[in-house]
């Protein structure tokens, strides 16, 4: 018998298994993210070091703990985010083992392409974040308060879900060529229709980077869209190619 024809109380049997795997490999990072916890933290702070570096009179880049709680909340939610990237691989590993059988030739020859690229352009949107938009970002809210009068003390569960919001938002929003490429290539998606409607896609991905920062200000929707739109280009550039060597195959 082959898998095409287990029966659905089998694939569901597969797929508890699939999701057990998942569950403990994320366990298991995050064990790993809180053992590390302070070295996590010192990454996290330096773009807070960088943007506080650029002030007239720098203050100390200490963050605030006013809940009795906060070092434990703080301390779980980068573990369990640490967790999830560290066991990003294998979940994607576990989960394309479930699905292979169900693939076609076509399908699974994109496979590990799609794999390694998403992985690429995630890490890529996360440094880019990372070195460049977040320290600005941070510098931007600095600004604004001593322009209002207002001294700048942020917690460490504020300063923490702000970044890592950014962080994870950019990551996934760097996908999105890969994702109108695949799209093109499976036929689903053509270039010219997209491209004929490239204002309605310009409209979209100002919501998108309105859903993806984590606050509603321009400034941040700003630095997120305008490499969202250039990543939207890139991934129209992308969508020719695919139908172009999908046709040449056929």
């Amino acid at each position: 018998m082959t898998d095409r024809e287990k029966p659905f109380l089998d694939h569901l049997e597969d797929l508890r298994g699939v999701i057990l795997k998942c569950a403990g490999a994320i366990g298991l990072g995050s064990i790993l993210g809180v053992m590390g916890i302070g070295q996590v933290m010192e990454i996290l702070r330096w773009p807070l070091q960088q943007a506080q570096g650029n002030l007239a009179q720098p203050r100390p880049n200490t963050l605030l703990a006013l809940q009795v709680t906060d070092p434990m909340t703080v301390t779980l939610q980068i573990g369990i985010g640490a967790g999830i990237l560290l066991a990003l691989p294998f979940v994607l590993f576990f989960i394309g083992q479930y699905l292979l059988p169900a693939l076609d030739p076509k399908e699974r020859n994109l496979l590990l392409p799609v794999f390694l690229v998403g992985t690429f352009l995630f890490l890529g949107g996360a440094l880019f974040c990372y070195f460049l938009v977040l320290p600005r970002a941070l510098e931007f809210f600095q600004d604004l308060n001593r322009w209002l009068g207002l001294e700048t003390s942020w917690t460490m569960t504020s300063y923490t879900d702000f970044a890592l919001q950014m962080l994870v938002g950019f990551g996934l929003s760097f996908e999105l060529p890969l994702v109108m490429v695949i799209l093109a290539r499976l036929g689903i998606l053509q270039q010219k229709v997209v491209a004929q409607h490239r204002r309605h896609a310009v409209v979209a991905l100002i919501v998108l980077a309105a859903c993806v920062t984590p606050t509603s200000d321009p400034f941040n929707l700003g630095l997120m869209f305008i490499p969202l739109y250039g990543l939207f280009e890139l991934g129209l550039a992308g969508m020719g190619w695919a139908q172009g060597s999908s046709e040449l195959k056929v």
